[in-house]
């Protein structure tokens, strides 16, 4: 029978197991997708360029259909619907055949992130293209990001806006 010192030590360690899980469950922030864009990045003649292949935004005002902002017509017939799209592995390696780097971007935004006053604050930054095509904008999102890159931690269902 182990004694009671041992028992102790064991509900703590347990204990403190199950914090830490709950901690890493709660990381990131709450917030919604205001932007997924995709852009290719090229070098010419020493110079190095970005081309804005899709941009799509929150619908105006928030609550309709996101708003499909910059299309490409080079690429326009890839997506099966821009206002939500997505970038399958055959798209990808087409789109890095093209271009020197692919960069996916989502933007999300938390009141969690607001400063000097503001009701939120965004980051639009650079993320994976997993990452990318797990939300769509207007999603609740549970976030993270150190202003370069960007971490979806959940999805759940679309940001109720306030009217």
């Amino acid at each position: 029978m182990p004694s009671r010192r041992a028992l102790l030590h064991a509900t703590s360690v347990a204990a403190a197991g199950l914090l830490a899980g709950c901690g890493a469950l709660q990381r990131g922030v709450d917030g919604y997708v205001q932007l997924k864009s995709i852009a290719g990045r090229y070098t010419e003649d020493g110079t190095r360029y970005e081309e804005s292949l899709l941009r799509v935004g929150l619908s105006s005002p928030p609550g309709g259909s996101p708003d499909v902002r910059r299309r490409s017509d080079e690429w326009a017939d890839r997506f099966d619907d821009p206002a939500e799209p997505t970038v399958g592995e055959p798209l990808h390696a087409d789109l890095r055949q093209a271009y020197e780097e692919v960069r996916y971007v989502v933007g999300v935004c938390s009141s969690e992130w607001s400063d000097d006053g503001e009701s939120v604050g965004c980051y639009n930054v650079a993320t994976t293209r997993e990452n990318f095509n797990r939300v769509q904008v207007h999603d609740r999102v549970r976030a993270s990001s150190d202003g370069t890159s960007l971490s979806i931690h959940s999805v759940d269902g679309t940001w109720e806006f306030e009217a």
